[in-house]
């Protein structure tokens, strides 16, 4: 019998729990609908995805596990985002650093069906769920953990807690603790925090009082907490674009469905007017474009550990931008029915509503700017223009990958992963060609400017920030030209080698960059073929995504 592929095994568990979530609908969980959900996860062995192969568990790559909280994530983003995937953003610091002793223990809790729950430390650029922090103190010869925090997820019932916290020395720990061993009256769960959006996220304070923190609780190298918590934001990073990619696929599929459902009403609708096909089409485009850079990220952490941060952090900044942006382009297309709260369209506002609140992640999108500008003027020194291409397998989703060494991550990269894809397909001819030749003008600008930009300049300035954001739009357009590449040259015949798309794409992306020297608009046909693909992927109810996943929904009306 032949051995099945990582690739082969991920469609397979992918395509299981969309059959397993069928029966929920769409979206819009809640209350006991919302618990019904996590009992089917936990049925289907869902912690499993989040412990590494050699522990017991079904992770095998960081773009897979993206892609198989998909089906969750699709129908509500407090199902597979509280539920399911922060439990790996609490569980990667012991993948990282943890000893034998602790991978085994979290493994096994997730292995079971428990959860983990995350408290991160206040950072510069943090948003308010943060802001408080716990404190490592040393009493008596024996250290405590005292203080409190807001909001943390899964608060009240994750029995593993991975807590990073500050020391009199002014450093941090990262700690592993298993509440369910505490003496009373060590920790008390406090009231939950109701937010507006992902209010299916059990989010909820936690107060230590003097609690016992053992040697063996210490996560990595004493002293280097937030260090590690660095590197594993990187993972972070790399990784929620998926969640949102995901939430934004079921906001195109509710509009499209409220145009396929009325067009007959509506001489004027959006299927008959350019406007609304623009909308649509724009909307297909924002997803694959954020599926790419989302791709370069997640596939980096295996194959350039010490490169993959700043494709990382614009990932996360870029990402939340597009798809909120196509969010409420795609409101104008439902007109009244936005405001439909619970019928057939309520999913719409559900997630629109949802995805600002998660897009902010723990530290929101200043930080990731900051991220970026600390390590933007180096790259333009050193890297853009100079290196060469990435290895072909960063974006080619259907090859397998070496095990990610998490603790190999650096938070800041000593070169750029992506964009030198430019270069590469400087030789394209025709449309493409000027197109690409426009976004290496643009990086050519970029490293001037950058690279004029010394340690003692202020880096957070306006201008500064600005140029951050055209990096993140040059680097998201690299990234989709990398994908197209790769189809044409292994999978040619397929959607995504089609130049249609990614002239598409890149048309999209220059508008927002205002680039000269290309046609303001793809040809009529790119149009008409982007189009045809908008409605062919609902009608035969798959993804708007790179790969096209079959979906499975027994309340769209046939």
């Amino acid at each position: 019998m032949r051995a099945t592929t990582a690739e082969e095994r991920l469609r397979s568990r992918t395509d299981e729990l969309e059959h397993a979530l069928a029966p929920l609908g769409s979206g819009a969980l809640g209350g006991e609908s919302l618990r019904r959900a996590e009992r089917l996860l936990d049925d289907h062995g869902f912690g499993a995805e989040f412990v590494p192969a050699e522990y017991g568990g079904r992770l095998e790559r960081i773009d897979g596990l993206g892609r198989v909280v998909r089906p969750a994530c699709r129908r509500d983003l407090s199902l597979g985002f509280g539920y399911g995937l922060n439990c790996y953003f609490a569980a990667t610091p012991v993948w990282a650093a943890g000893d034998t002793a602790q991978r085994e223990w979290v493994a096994a809790l997730l292995l079971g069906g428990g959860r983990i729950a995350v408290a991160r430390p206040a950072v510069a650029h943090a948003n308010d769920f943060v802001r408080d922090e716990f404190a490592l103190v040393r009493s008596e010869g024996r250290r405590r953990l005292d203080g409190a925090k807001t909001a943390v997820l899964n608060y009240a019932r994750a029995r593993g807690l991975t807590v990073i916290a500050g020391t009199e020395d002014g450093s941090h720990e990262v700690l592993l603790i298993d509440r369910e061993i505490l003496p009373e009256g060590a920790l008390r769960t406090l009231h939950r925090y109701r937010t507006v959006g992902l209010d299916g996220c059990e989010f909820g304070g936690l107060e230590f009082t003097g609690c016992p923190v053992p040697e063996e609780a210490v996560v990595g190298e004493p002293g280097q907490g937030m260090g590690l918590a660095v590197r594993c934001s990187v993972v972070t990073r790399a990784l929620l674009p998926s969640v949102l990619i995901a939430a934004a696929d079921t906001v195109l599929r509710t509009a499209m469905r409220f145009a396929v459902e009325t067009r007959g009403e509506d001489p004027y609708g959006p299927l008959k007017s350019t406007y609304g096909r623009e909308v649509l089409t724009g909307a297909l485009l924002d997803l694959l474009i954020s599926d790419s850079v989302a791709l370069a990220a997640a596939r980096g952490i295996h194959l350039l550990p010490d490169r993959v941060s700043a494709c990382a952090a614009a990932a996360a900044y870029t990402v939340p931008k597009l798809l909120q942006d196509s969010a409420h382009d795609l409101s104008t297309v439902l007109g009244e029915a936005y405001f439909d709260a619970k019928g057939p369209y309520g999913t719409f506002g559900r997630m629109s509503r949802d995805l600002p609140l998660l897009a902010q992640g723990h530290a929101g999108t200043a930080a990731r700017q900051a991220m970026l500008v600390a390590q933007l003027p180096q790259l333009a020194r050193e890297s853009w223009l100079v290196d060469d291409e990435p290895p072909a397998a960063l974006l080619r989703p259907w090859e397998d990958l070496p095990p990610a060494d998490l603790g190999a991550v650096a938070p800041a990269g000593v070169a750029d992963p992506v964009v030198p894809v430019l270069t590469a397909c400087s030789g394209l001819g025709g449309e493409l060609g000027e197109l690409v030749g426009a976004f290496l003008g643009e990086l050519r600008q970029l490293r001037g400017r950058f690279a004029r930009i010394t340690p003692g300049d202020g880096l957070s300035t306006p201008d500064t920030l600005a140029l951050t954001d055209r990096y993140a739009l040059v680097c998201a357009a690299a990234a989709s030209l990398g994908v197209w590449r790769e189809h044409r040259a292994a999978r040619p015949g397929t959607f995504l080698a089609d130049p249609a798309w990614i002239t598409g794409a890149l048309h999209r992306l220059g508008a927002l960059l205002g680039l000269e020297g290309i046609p303001k608009a793809p040809q009529d046909a790119v149009e008409r073929r982007l189009f045809d693909a908008v409605l062919e992927r609902y009608e035969q109810q798959r993804s708007y995504d790179l790969y096209e996943t079959t979906l499975h929904s027994p309340d769209r009306k046939e």
